[in-house]
């Protein structure tokens, strides 16, 4: 049978419970047994208790709600809690302009249509980020040209950027996956050689640094999602952020149909609807009082367990690079070496883990650049139409990064609530690596 990884919706509702699948809950036998065996063995688990939830809510989030609520001012038109987000997220970032979308992936895709990439262009995109990246780029019946990953930060390798690069490449977007950074000198260098814009997907980063700069900052324009799993949370809710007026009032253009800012009488360009409610912006005008007091707690457990979890063999922590001043710790992620591990695939090793009350997940498997969804799109009649036989069939022979299928097989992640409890709930997560790590042979493989 074909495993099937959760959704990031599915996973976030199965580990408030502190275990990422009922099924693997440890029964009361299990509980009575030996400590030292394996959960899935019958012993007993290192943790039962859950993990914090997420998001988590106090007063002014629901005095916010209430006020958004009764004022009757609900739609981007009249809002009220819509543009002092605007405000207070570009004040936070030190940029020009913000302009809020529904989510994350419209926030994407408002870069690219903005940027002008149309039909015929190709953008170069990293293999290791969710499918919302590469969506926005077909969207635009444009090519995503994956390059491939660096192993020990899991980030687009800049070493891999360059050749990939043609007379139909448009713009590089690197995404900061796991909210730490990519590395942006290197890829603002090679996208200045070649005048190219470069797309930030800082969906997962939103305290990150780069060098004291904040993740979104650096490039032509950035893009936020504050979907409910985010370390900064608003239901579901975007962003698009930039320096560059032009391409903010573009944006704001792009979000209403292409109406003319200046009079509402006019339509300027192509746009479409992605208009936001007022709700989620209420809610993220809470949580941005506190939330950099949530994600120190964060860091500080992150590195702690970075330093624990290091001491099992064959487990390593993804790295960040030295000029990485801050990370926003959205997955605290590790590679595993199978050899460490009696050779298990990442799905036993995880079956074990969470038997054991530790969320912990593969991600992003299969790899990317590999789904259906690729075969599907280039047969479709649209990109029939625009791309030729022999440039469709040249793009399937380069489409290969040998890095980021490796890594997909010997990922293993959890979401930020993990890190939000005490030293000791940090501990449990390392005391169940090592205990996995040592009663590997004992699992069997179906």
């Amino acid at each position: 049978m074909q495993h099937r990884n959760l959704t990031r919706r599915e996973f976030l509702e199965r580990t408030s419970a502190g275990l990422a699948v009922a099924g693997v809950a440890p029964s009361a036998a299990a509980v009575s047994g030996s400590p030292n065996a394996l959960a899935l063995k019958g012993g007993t688990p290192v943790r039962t208790a859950p993990f914090p939830e997420w998001p988590q809510t106090n007063e002014l989030d629901e005095a916010n709600i209430l006020k958004a609520l009764r004022n009757h001012r609900w739609c981007t038109y009249d809002a009220e809690f819509i543009p002092r987000f605007e405000k207070a997220w570009a004040e936070d970032l030190g940029v020009r302009g913000c302009v809020m979308t529904p989510c994350g992936t419209n926030a994407l895709h408002t870069a690219v249509e903005v940027l002008g990439i149309s039909p015929g262009d190709e953008v170069l995109v990293a293999p290791f980020t969710y499918i919302a990246t590469v969506d926005v780029i077909l969207l635009n019946y444009a090519l995503p040209v994956f390059v491939d990953t660096d192993l020990k930060t899991f980030q687009m390798d800049p070493d891999d950027i360059e050749h990939r690069i043609t007379e139909h490449t448009r713009a590089i977007l690197p995404v900061h996956i796991m909210g730490a950074p990519a590395h942006m000198d290197r890829i603002l260098a090679i996208a200045q050689k070649h005048n190219l814009p470069v797309i930030e997907d800082a969906c997962q980063g939103h305290v990150a640094e780069w060098k004291g700069r904040r993740l979104g900052t650096l490039g032509t324009v950035g893009c936020f999602s504050f979907q409910e799993s985010k370390v900064l949370p608003g239901g579901e809710a975007g962003a698009v952020v930039s320096d560059n007026e032009e391409l903010i009032e573009k944006a704001y253009m792009f979000r209403d149909f292409g109406r003319n800012p200046k009079n509402n009488d006019s339509f300027l360009v192509r746009g479409t609807k992605y208009r936001i409610s007022d709700f989620a912006a209420a809610v993220l005008m809470a949580q941005i009082t506190r939330y950099k007091e949530v994600c120190a707690v964060r860091e500080k457990n992150a590195a702690f367990l970075r330093e624990q979890i290091k001491q099992v063999p064959g487990i390593y922590p993804q790295e960040h690079y030295p000029e990485s001043t801050r990370q926003a710790h959205y997955c605290f992620a590790v590679r595993y070496d199978r050899a460490h591990f009696n050779g298990l695939s990442y799905q036993h090793v995880t079956r074990a883990l969470r038997a054991e009350g530790i969320p912990v997940n593969g991600y992003y498997t299969p790899p990317l650049n590999r789904e259906p969804y690729i075969e599907h799109t280039l047969n479709s009649r649209g990109f029939q139409t625009v791309f030729s036989k022999e440039r469709l069939n040249r793009y399937r022979e380069q489409n290969h990064c040998p890095h980021n299928d490796e890594l997909c097989e010997t990922v293993l992640f959890m979401y930020h609530g993990a890190l939000l409890g005490t030293r000791d709930d940090t501990q449990d997560i390392a005391e169940a690596f090592a205990k996995v790590q040592r009663n590997a042979s004992s699992i069997e493989v179906a």
